[in-house]
């Protein structure tokens, strides 16, 4: 007859035995931790299991949710500081409880589990793979089995680095951490050295002394609690300030040591001057190391000789800026740049290849890295093997290099653009020309044929007045096609041009009023383009509206030179406004860059071109300067 306790017993090996058989499944890989919280789950399942036939029933309860879900809020990124706390009450027992007995033994393992829930190399969300989870069993069974001083100082000396380089994200966890390190540290040089040297004497009350104290430290960290962060910035571990941690813990044990047996002195007092010569020494390198008055300091100085490995980086700069001011175009400074680069004393030679352009300079060798920067692929070879510093220094001169070089693309751009800016700007400026030539002839030959007889001999004579300067504006306009990039300018007298003006836009209805009170020399070319193209302007405008008015008025002093063209007509659209005379703009003639390049040329000869808004309605164009007239 089986009784109620071997059937709980029993259920509760097959609830064993079946969570070990699921987490043996090959195709399914489970963390640690979850592991064993299946374990317990199925012990508790198989505890709270119904009795076996013929047993006293028992009352039912209410489903209580699984262990596993229970303890998981424990395991939270909010304790973590919790379970280092218990991890650090684990260690210390394991080292001052019967070490190497039974009890220490069975403490130490559990200070390892404790360890794989803390540590910070995987994620506790990450599923580990039975290759990992094999490696740590056969690690924790090692340390347990072989437990001595020797692997208690090694196990100190890595949770020294792992925690010494612990990457932080906040006040809280920098202070929890350096609370561990201070623990860890203090167990290494003051309990597992002198214990592994067997240092006697009267050191033994100063370790008990401080056995009990230390107690205090991982006391204190239960009462801080992690602050929730991102799960990628959680667990990162520096490498280096992880080792220089390690290693300095080192430094200082086997400082103690040593000062200790060369002085005679007692352990105690050879700590305290190693830990007194190390940190004047770190404080005498951190003085150093920042730049004072008269000094550069050593960081300044590492800085200086990482950039300068192989040849002074400031020299190569040099070279790279004189090559780009000497060399005209880009494939120009590619060579001489690679010739250059072939001169180092740690480059054996070149292969490179820009777009269509490829080349080489120097020797080939066996020992080669290859850079590209922008269009440029370089291959370069060196006299011995690249390491690590080397190669990055020649990737830096490489891509100082491929600015260059495209900073030399570039300007070659920005040339063929501001000639083809040229020539347009020009063709523009020369078709108003035209334009407006062609609007004067159109006009003369108009005014012929709606003369009578006895005009004819007026309109002759008006034609010998215009007909030479018609000619003198066509002869500009086709010296500006020749010769694009220089200013040509005409001058005459301001009394003549206004004459020729009114005589050239008779019979259009358009009033002109002029007060010339000085007959100064203008630049006939800029008065003839603004007048044009603004009378035209206004022409094509009374297209659309019939009753508009055109005046031009002319105001001339010696301080002062003004030519108005308004009109009573719509107003100007204020965005259209707000860049009339700053680039060119849509117009419904088509012509909307004569603004733009009257705005332009009057801006070079000291005029300024305006719009104003005359109220009620109606716009007025303002050709000005002010200043000394010639």
């Amino acid at each position: 007859m089986v009784s109620a306790g071997d059937g709980l017993l029993d259920r509760a090996f097959i609830g064993l035995n079946s969570s070990i058989l699921s987490c043996g499944q090959p195709r399914e890989r489970t963390g640690l931790h979850q592991s064993s919280l299946n374990i317990v789950s199925a012990m508790q399942d198989a505890m709270n299991a119904p009795g076996e036939p013929g047993t006293d029933p028992k009352p039912e309860r209410p489903a209580a949710p699984p262990f596993a879900e229970r303890l998981r809020p424990l395991l939270a990124r909010r304790n973590e500081h919790r379970i280092l706390a218990l991890m650090l009450f684990m260690l210390h027992a394991a080292i001052w409880w019967d070490f190497g007995g039974a009890l220490s033994r069975s403490v130490m393992l559990a200070h390892l589990g404790l360890f794989l829930l803390w540590q910070p190399l995987w994620s506790r969300e990450q599923r580990l793979a039975w290759g990992s989870t094999f490696i740590f069993f056969v690690v924790a069974l090692a340390i347990v089995a072989w437990l001595d001083w020797w692997l208690v100082t090694f196990w100190l000396l890595l949770l020294i680095g792992l925690i010494g380089g612990r990457v932080t994200f906040s006040r809280t966890d920098r202070y929890a951490y350096l609370v561990a390190l201070v623990f860890l540290v203090s167990e290494l040089l003051l309990v597992a050295v002198p214990r592994l040297f067997s240092v006697g004497g009267g050191f033994g009350q100063v370790q008990t002394l401080f056995g009990q104290g230390l107690l205090i430290l991982p006391f204190g960290l239960l009462f801080f609690a992690a602050q929730d962060v991102e799960q990628r910035k959680v667990g990162t571990v520096d490498f280096l300030y992880g080792l220089t941690m390690a290693l300095l813990s080192t430094v200082l044990a086997l400082g103690s040591l040593l000062s200790m047996y060369a002085t005679g002195v007692e352990y105690t007092v050879a700590l305290f001057q190693t830990v007194l010569g190390i940190a004047l020494f770190l404080l005498a390198i951190s003085w150093l190391w920042l730049p004072m008055a008269g000094f550069s300091g050593l960081g300044q100085l590492w800085e200086r000789y990482l950039l300068n490995i192989g040849t002074p980086f400031e020299q190569w700069l040099a070279r790279l800026a004189q090559l780009a001011k000497q060399r005209q175009t880009p494939a120009q400074f590619l060579d001489s740049a690679m010739r250059q680069f072939v001169d180092l004393p740690w480059v054996s030679g070149v292969t490179w290849r820009a777009g269509d352009q490829e080349g080489e300079e120097g020797e080939r060798t066996s020992h080669r890295f290859g850079v590209r920067t922008g269009d440029i692929h370089l291959t370069v070879h060196a006299h011995r093997p690249v390491g690590a510093s080397l190669l990055l220094h020649g990737k830096l001169l490489a891509q100082l290099l491929g600015h260059f070089h495209s900073a030399k693309e570039r300007e070659r751009e920005l040339a063929q653009r501001a000639h083809l800016q040229a020539i347009y700007e020009t063709g523009a400026r020369v078709t108003h020309d035209i334009k407006n030539l062609l609007q004067s002839l159109y006009t003369l030959s108009l005014a012929f044929q709606r003369s009578d007889k006895g005009e004819r001999d007026d309109l002759e004579e008006m034609l010998e007045r215009q007909l030479p300067h018609l000619t003198q504006r066509l002869q500009l306009a086709l010296d500006k096609l020749q010769a694009p990039q220089e200013p040509v300018t005409l001058e005459c007298q301001l009394g003549q041009w206004w004459e020729g003006l009114r005589e050239r836009n008779k019979g259009q209805d358009i009033g002109f009023e002029a007060t010339l009170e000085a007959d100064l020399l203008i630049p006939m070319d800029l008065f003839d383009s603004v007048a044009e193209n603004l009378l035209d302007n206004a022409r094509f405008k009374r297209q659309m509206e019939p009753d508009l008015e055109i005046r031009v008025r002319l105001e001339s002093t010696s301080e002062r030179t003004r030519l108005c063209v308004s009109d009573n007509g719509s107003e100007v659209d204020p965005a259209t406004a707000a860049v009339l005379f700053k680039e060119p703009v849509k117009s419904r003639s088509g012509l909307g860059i004569g603004l733009y390049q009257a705005a332009k040329q009057a801006k070079q000869l000291g005029y300024r071109l305006s719009l104003q808004q005359l109220p009620p309605g109606g716009v007025c164009f303002e050709l000005l300067r002010n200043g000394r007239a010639k």
